[in-house]
């Protein structure tokens, strides 16, 4: 128990591993390293914003009270907000994915909040463009469509059962309220893809599931 403790386990989740309650324990240990390196990078930016407070100090001679608060919110809001959203993704794909799903998703490169992927802004910028368009079975939209769900087959396998559980951890994650917020049309742009998706297959673009 020291140990676990030692390695920063809250003693709930200590309690359940002692008395058997989470199976997959190399699975917990993974998680819970993500969470670890998700905190190292919220102090790395603390410092950062720190250091950039100083650099203020030593130039200007002073910080002011507007200075200061700017700092304590940016460091704050940034912490607890990622905090949150980190706990209700993972609260979320628990429900959907069982610990053999997800072993899929590591070994393909799919590491959710923890990592996110560099070419999915770029394709939502893509996608909110053509939603103001809206015609899903132009080309342009289709090949938005082959270029999306590749990267999702390339996390998922190309396996059909894992990508429906992929889109319905994605749809609850857009509904809730701290990712609702920043991204309010999330599951509109899924739909508006889907539809481009299905345009694609029609064309033959892309093969059916």
């Amino acid at each position: 128990m020291l140990a676990l403790k030692s390695f920063g386990f809250p003693l709930s989740r200590i309690a359940e591993l002692l008395n058997g309650q989470i199976s997959d324990l190399d699975r917990f240990l993974d998680l819970h390293g993500q969470l670890l390196h998700q905190e190292l990078e919220r102090l790395q930016t603390a410092i950062r914003l720190l250091a950039a407070a100083r650099g203020k100090l030593a130039e200007q001679g002073g910080l002011s009270s507007d200075d200061l608060i700017v700092l304590t919110r940016k460091t704050v809001m940034s912490n607890t907000r990622d905090d949150e959203r980190s706990a209700a993704y993972q609260a979320i794909a628990a429900k959907h994915l069982t610990p053999e799903d997800q072993a899929v998703l590591d070994t393909n490169g799919f590491a959710g909040m923890a990592k996110p992927d560099p070419d999915w802004p770029e394709l939502h910028k893509e996608a909110t463009a053509l939603m103001r368009i809206d015609d899903p079975a132009s080309p342009e939209a289709m090949d938005l469509a082959r270029r999306w769900m590749g990267k999702v087959f390339q996390g998922t396998g190309g396996d059909p059962a894992l990508t429906r559980k992929m889109r319905d951890v994605a749809r609850e994650t857009h509904e809730h309220p701290t990712f609702k917020a920043a991204a309010p049309s999330a599951n509109a742009m899924m739909d508006f893809v889907g539809k481009a998706y299905g345009a694609a297959i029609a064309a033959g673009l892309m093969p059916k599931p």
